[in-house]
């Protein structure tokens, strides 16, 4: 301000963000709009840090020495000097790190590490943001058990947690879990006894390295997915399907959150399984008792929105739902339904700019209105394709597939947007259970590379002929499906001597049931069913 009046021009108000200790917060910060910016202005600090805390015990103003050796990293201790414009690197390594993509500290490491032991993670973080290697030094000084107690007693969980998901936010999770796991530090990120009680240290490791197998596998065959996409993959085969429902589809490949839990899910996934399959697993009482394990290790110990740990557990569960299926034989079911073409779809010829084709070019910024999508379905016939009466057909390879399309529909009610996570997350599964298959015959001898990749691709075959019935089947968005007759239409019109209670409910559930088997079926045809089926309640 005294600057902008010795020149001529008009001074502005300054703003200061006070001190705030409990806050690790122990200076105070000025702020001011210079230009079209506001600027920050705080001093230069110098740190002391006691024992027992990573809060510093004592914070002064310091020399610029003093604020760049206090920094977690040397890339992160670099200052910009406004009246030369050039860099300053006081500690004589931030430009050469940067330069050479390593993660280092300014300091000693274990000398940094200790005083504030969430640096640990923090340079795990950067290693796997910015895709650099950390330092050797660092490294050997993160595997320390000095290191791994302090993050135990002097960080909250719920700055460990934040940390993790910043993480598998990053362009590398898979590496920056590879660094948890080989630093010897995930079993204090992720601890595992909460929900498995008597899990030793070799369960633990076991379960974090199947963990991260998994996180890469799905990892891995998700950039595949991005070079070559399958049908199941692609928006256009089912944007008029979920807009039929109301719903809006997300595609994993575009979609960084629904990536982010299914990281979480693929890692944690071990941790679930051993959950359901031990009598070990953790008791609680009160609110959280009927909470699932993972759901409550994620909200309990890294600090997770609820939402994000239900998500997660849907993912799961989903996998496991979907796996089943595929050794039950549902893939031969779903081939029989590309190869018949029984075919779900939804025409909205009546607009515009609605797709001939699936792979046709469409807008996809524009909702499409329900009410402008008519539901058609056909199928091959020995006379050729034919349009099906979904309600008066009769022919057994329809009404299977019916059968089946209420199947997948039951569990996409469940997972709803979510289910390609849950599909990435049941193939990873085969996928690495093939990998062990392929190193146990390796050991004997018998497992030729080409005879692996060939099963391989074969698993992969299989589960995208299952996905793309899904959309052949125009399941997309079905979690969003509307009853075509409410609760007070029910109770007055349809079925006025139904009681209250549960039969309610499975009257409700029956009309879903009917509408997902007789896609497009009328109102009339559905009052007759529920009729027919509740005799009693007319």
């Amino acid at each position: 301000n005294e600057w902008l009046s010795e020149h001529g021009r008009d001074t502005v108000n300054v703003g200061v963000v006070l001190a705030n200790p409990e806050k690790s917060k122990h200076l105070e910060t000025a702020t001011m709009k210079v230009g079209n910016y506001f600027i920050d202005f705080v001093n230069l600090r110098a740190e002391e840090y006691t024992e027992d805390s990573r809060i510093p015990d004592l914070m002064r103003i310091g020399t610029a020495m003093e604020d760049a050796l206090r920094r977690d990293l040397t890339i992160n201790s670099l200052f910009y000097n406004i009246n030369t414009g050039g860099l300053e690197d006081m500690t004589g390594r931030g430009l050469t790190d940067l330069r050479r993509g390593i993660i280092a500290t300014p300091l000693p490491p274990l000398t940094t590490l200790l005083d504030d032991p969430l640096r640990v993670l923090r340079s795990v973080r950067f290693a796997a943001r910015l895709r650099f290697t950390m330092d050797d030094d660092l490294r050997h000084a993160a595997s320390d058990p000095r290191v791994r107690s302090a993050l135990a007693q002097k960080v909250s969980r719920e700055r460990v947690g934040g940390e993790v998901d910043l993480m598998l936010r990053s362009p590398d999770p898979v590496g920056a879990m590879r660094l948890l796991v080989n630093l010897r530090l995930a079993d204090t990120v992720f601890p595992v006894n909460t929900v498995l009680r008597y899990a030793d240290r070799d369960d633990k490791a076991a379960l974090f390295d199947k963990g991260l197998v998994l996180l890469s596998t799905a990892h891995d065959h998700l950039v595949d997915c991005k070079v070559s996409p399958p049908v199941w993959c692609a928006k256009s085969w089912s944007r008029d399907s979920a807009a039929a429902y109301g719903a809006v589809e997300n595609i994993l490949l575009d979609d960084e959150e629904s990536r982010r839990l299914l990281w979480y899910a693929s890692f944690l996934k071990p941790i679930y399984d051993a959950t359901k399959a031990t009598s070990a697993a953790a008791k609680t009482s009160g609110r959280n008792k009927s909470r699932p394990a993972v759901t409550r290790f994620m909200v309990d110990e890294l600090k997770r929105p609820t939402r994000d740990a239900e998500s997660v557990e849907k993912i799961m569960k989903a996998a496991d739902d979907f796996s089943r299926l595929v050794k039950s034989g549902s893939d031969l079911t779903a081939t029989a339904i590309l190869l018949g073409e029984v075919r779900v779809w939804y025409d909205c010829s009546d607009r515009d700019d609605c797709p001939t084709e699936p792979d046709d070019n469409i807008d996809e910024t524009t909702p499409i209105n329900p009410n402008e999508v008519t539901i058609r379905c056909n199928m091959i016939s020995p006379s050729g394709t034919k349009e099906i009466d979904c309600v008066t057909e009769d022919d057994p390879v329809w009404l299977h597939a019916m059968e089946y399309r209420l199947t997948i529909s039951k569990i996409l009610g469940r997972v709803g947007a979510l289910w390609r996570a849950a599909l990435i997350l049941s193939l990873s599964e085969q996928l690495a259970k093939l990998n062990d298959d392929e190193l146990n015959y390796a050991i004997e001898g018998d497992f030729m590379e080409q005879d692996f990749q060939e099963v391989r691709r074969g698993v992969i075959e299989q589960y995208d002929a299952f996905a793309a019935s899904f959309l052949q089947l125009g399941l997309m968005g079905i979690w969003s499906q509307k009853p075509l007759i409410d609760g007070g239409e029910m109770k007055k019109d349809v079925l006025p001597r139904i009681p209250k209670g549960p039969v309610f409910r499975d009257v409700m559930d029956e009309q879903i049931d009917w509408m997902t088997q007789h896609p497009g079926g009328s109102k009339q045809y559905l009052v007759k069913h529920l009729a027919e089926t509740f005799p009693d309640f007319v």
